[in-house]
């Protein structure tokens, strides 16, 4: 029995320590602009020593060789000093606990660092140092723990295209009953939580961080930026585009285990030309997050997600027979002519999502 048991421990050991060699050797990649780097912050780390670094290292995996011209250093009595914008939702993890974080990067860095405080007008970091290469390297540190906290917040809006019209309600609401008085009783975890609320309906061109008002006004005016200067040459070009939605998918392989259903926009080359560009336009202004090369366009139906339940997010549900059934199900069509900077979890007037910016066309 003691051999056993000393048997099952050393296993259990073996496990644990080849799980976070291989956190270590497989290490998180974050993005700060058009560079990456390896991320090592392990709880392998975090169980050695007693005072978790807020980074164990910072290896670049693009070349460094440019990095110092990246940033505008500008003399400074005896120093040098470079100054830059961070919101102020981030102050804390760059400061830590008791100003550990900071204390930290000040002595690994040679540099000095000023957080503003609530009462000074200037909003922005200061990086003060005698030697130029001791300023590059702060301001990247300070970007990974930036880019490296955003991935731990939620997102806080979302470009839509607002489908919300008569003809795509109805249709909706067909296929919504269909599915209910079907399968609402004989169909794995399938009731009328599932279901989008109607007046929500849209399709959705990335998601976005927008952490202040200085971040919200770079969005409306990315938006118009591509307005100008992508919707309107290809829609001149190619005249009003429809959109038309026929028939449900859902995002996983295993049609019994499923977390989203959607209705399928019919493939367009102009509209996906015009989606991917606008994507593409706020990843590189730094506002989203790239996932994938294309956007996938899609009208969400149902989705675990909107259970009004604990731990929802763990369950799935059968949608085999719906994509039998509705697999060339239409939903309608509607001109595409409007897009929002839609804020998560909120509604209007008409139910649709509140919304800091809006363009027609």
């Amino acid at each position: 029995m003691h051999r056993a048991l000393s048997i099952l421990n050393r296993n259990s050991y073996i496990k644990y320590f080849a799980f976070h060699v291989m956190d270590i050797l497989e290490p998180e990649l974050i993005w700060v602009g058009d560079r990456c780097y390896r991320f090592y912050e392990s709880s392998a780390w975090k169980n050695i020593h007693t005072s978790a670094p807020y980074m164990e290292d910072k290896e670049p995996v693009c070349s460094d060789e440019e990095l110092e011209n990246e940033i505008e250093i500008v003399d400074y009595d005896a120093f040098f000093k470079h100054t830059f914008y961070v919101p102020k939702i981030f102050y804390s993890h760059i400061i830590g606990a008791k100003g550990t974080i900071l204390k930290k990067l000040e002595v690994e860095t040679k540099a000095t660092i000023y957080v503003p405080k609530k009462k000074d007008q200037d909003e922005n970091i200061v990086i003060t140092a005698q030697d130029r290469k001791a300023i590059v390297s702060a301001k990247h540190r300070i970007d990974l723990l930036v880019e490296a906290s955003k991935k731990k917040i939620r997102f806080t809006h979302f470009l839509s295209i607002p489908l919300n019209t008569e003809e795509i309600i109805e249709k909706y609401y067909s296929f919504k009953n269909n599915v209910l008085e079907n399968y609402g009783k004989t169909a794995y975890n399938i009731d009328e939580s599932l279901f989008q609320t109607s007046s929500k309906l849209h399709l959705t061109i990335g998601v976005l961080k927008l952490f202040d008002d200085k971040e919200k006004e770079q969005a409306v005016n990315a938006l118009m930026h591509c307005k100008e200067n992508i919707i309107d040459p290809i829609l001149e070009k190619a005249g009003p585009l429809n959109i038309h939605l026929r028939g449900v998918a859902c995002m996983n392989d295993d049609p019994t285990e499923v977390k989203v259903l959607f209705a399928q926009v019919t493939p367009n080359e102009k509209l996906q030309e015009i989606v991917d560009k606008i994507a593409d336009y706020f990843t590189n202004i730094g506002l989203r997050e790239k996932e994938y090369e294309r956007v996938k366009l899609h009208m969400t139906v149902m989705n675990i997600h909107f259970k009004d339940e604990k731990e929802a997010y763990k369950q799935k549900f059968n949608a085999s027979e719906i994509l039998k059934i509705h697999e060339n199900t239409l939903f309608g069509t509607n001109i595409f002519n409007r897009i929002d900077i839609s804020e998560t979890h909120t509604a209007t007037k008409d139910n649709y999502y509140k919304s800091i910016a809006s363009i027609t066309f």
